[in-house]
């Protein structure tokens, strides 16, 4: 099943009336917590979007949250007792006052789900043309490809994210629908800045798991996460085993410390779960202010890295537009909520506690909220044609720097492709090299402060460069309006560089000679 074949929505259903959209932001403020707390463990909010306190009701920014609170179909509502919204997606029961609302009792199972065809386990996914075994992918089921795709929550997992970088250098991140406009809607949380955001990133996550496992029961080995830390190729679905790396020694202790969570030495590194889910979430170089103890190695890269597929990115665990797609993105983030309720139960948390029950059906209504502005916005037109003929090209980028980019080995492009490129940085995929030169040469970095991608002449001012041979930690990055400064060298990794001395060597050399593109 191809990504063009899953979008289903017309572009005139999802361009409706800018009214709707103003009578939306309006609405929100009954729909979204705000989640504003450094304590890492809210999503109730005060006027200000600050800590609840235990008995706080959730609500987005000192919303009112009356006990019959209620709005029409659609998503957002008060947080009261008897909060009510139109369910929004799959659902029966409820009547015409009291329409069924997803968020407070889950998702009815959908009909698919009982149907004799539909399959278990992980759906293999080949580029058009290409059936080579070496670059198979796995999907979720098609069923629920096209469920995701008609209720837009690929597009709202983008916007979820994108508005958490709305107040950080460059903010929006990889918004299509102007999210950071929304301004009622942005957390003060913002990303892999306080234990508060990586608190939302287990609620949200563990909100979307459980969503599916209500939508297909019978199905549910889908979205469960990995049992434990994947240590060798035994661990991972067929498709993955040929081409099973070891993990450094950094990341394998990571994983155990999160195999072995509930361990007295162990809880001691996270007083709470907020700075347990930022240590998950962020990446080497992202710190926890006032965070001790903790082997940083950005467990959550490292794992969405382990499965990128150079060349087959349409469903790419690194695709951002659409790595939700990807039946390997729901291990990775089944494993990450494995750790998470096993740190909760040592904890003494259960599973039904109120302020969870609460702050999962916040997570419900902001994503709700996001989907509705989505259905207003985004055009079917946005996505990449897959099977548009490339032109034929030649030079020394085209030839040897590019093929560094799309290695196996190095598997840069797996994360950095045409469609839904990580940090806006495209090092390959179906998309010519004289783009791919002009995304790089003189552009401004997203995670370089001060610097560029790529500067003709000068390799030691080139970000690009810097963090693929492990220097740009010492080279002296100062945040700007637009950047952040984040410093880990890339392709992740603990041990410093993982592109070899002479690629290196290649990459440098092409930038000295002026980084001219393809000819």
């Amino acid at each position: 099943m191809r990504f063009n074949d899953l979008l289903h929505v017309s572009a005139t259903d999802r361009r409706g009336s800018r009214q709707c959209l103003a009578a939306l932001a309006a609405l929100t403020a009954l729909s979204l917590s705000a989640c504003g707390s450094d304590d890492g463990n809210s999503l109730t909010g005060d006027p200000e979007g600050g800590a609840g306190g235990p008995g706080a009701t959730v609500g987005a920014g000192g919303a009112s949250s009356s006990s019959h609170a209620s709005v029409g179909s659609g998503s957002g509502a008060g947080a009261g007792d008897h909060a009510s919204v139109g369910s929004g997606g799959t659902g029966a029961g409820g009547t015409d006052d009291h329409p069924y609302d997803h968020c407070k009792s889950g998702y009815m199972p959908d009909p698919s789900d009982s149907s004799p065809t539909m399959k278990d386990g992980p759906a293999d996914f080949f580029p058009p043309g290409n059936n080579d075994p070496e670059i198979v992918d796995t999907t979720v089921q098609p069923e629920v490809l096209k469920w995701m795709y008609d209720h837009s929550w690929q597009a709202a997992h983008v916007e979820w994210h994108a508005i958490r970088a709305c107040n950080l250098p460059g903010g929006g991140g990889l918004s299509k629908v102007n999210i950071c406009s929304f301004t009622n809607l942005v957390p003060k949380d913002q990303n892999c800045q306080t234990a508060g955001d990586g608190y939302q990133f287990l609620v949200f996550h563990r909100h979307m798991i459980q969503a599916l496992k209500q939508l297909w029961p019978n199905h549910s080995e889908q979205f469960e996460g990995f049992t434990k830390f994947p240590t060798k190729a035994e661990d991972v679905p067929p498709q993955w085993r040929n081409q099973w790396k070891d993990w450094d020694s950094a990341a394998l202790e990571a994983g155990r410390i999160g195999d072995e969570i509930d361990k007295p030495e162990n809880l001691a590194r996270f007083p709470d779960e907020g700075t347990l889910g930022f240590w998950l979430q962020c990446n080497v170089g992202q710190r926890l202010a006032g965070a001790t103890n903790m082997p940083w190695v950005g467990l959550h890269f490292v794992l969405h890295a382990k499965w990128a597929r150079p060349g087959n990115t349409t469903h790419g665990v690194n695709n951002t537009n659409a790595n939700i797609d990807n039946y390997m993105f729901w291990k990775l983030h089944g494993w990450i909520d494995n750790v998470w309720e096993k740190y909760r139960r040592a904890k003494g948390l259960t599973p039904d506690d109120p302020k969870l029950k609460a702050d999962l059906e916040a997570q419900c209504r902001e994503m709700d909220t996001e989907i509705k502005i989505i259905q207003q916005n985004l055009d079917p037109e946005d996505v990449v044609n897959p099977n548009e003929p490339l032109p034929v090209e030649s030079g020394f980028f085209h030839e040897k720097v590019r093929p560094i980019f799309e290695s196996r080995t190095n598997l840069c492009s797996g994360c950095h492709a045409e469609t839904g490129p990580n940090a806006k940085l495209t090092l390959g995929g179906h998309i010519s090299s004289k783009k791919i030169v002009d995304g790089l040469v003189n552009q401004p970095s997203i995670g370089g402060g001060q610097y560029r991608l790529v500067v003709p002449g000068d390799p030691d001012r080139s970000w690009l460069y810097l963090k693929a041979a492990g220097k740009a930690e010492d080279a002296g990055c100062v945040q700007t309006d637009m950047a952040q400064c984040i410093t880990g060298v890339m392709p992740p990794s603990t041990t410093g560089p993982t592109v070899s001395p002479a690629q290196l060597e290649i990459l440098r050399q092409w930038i000295l000679d002026g980084a001219q593109g393809p000819t």
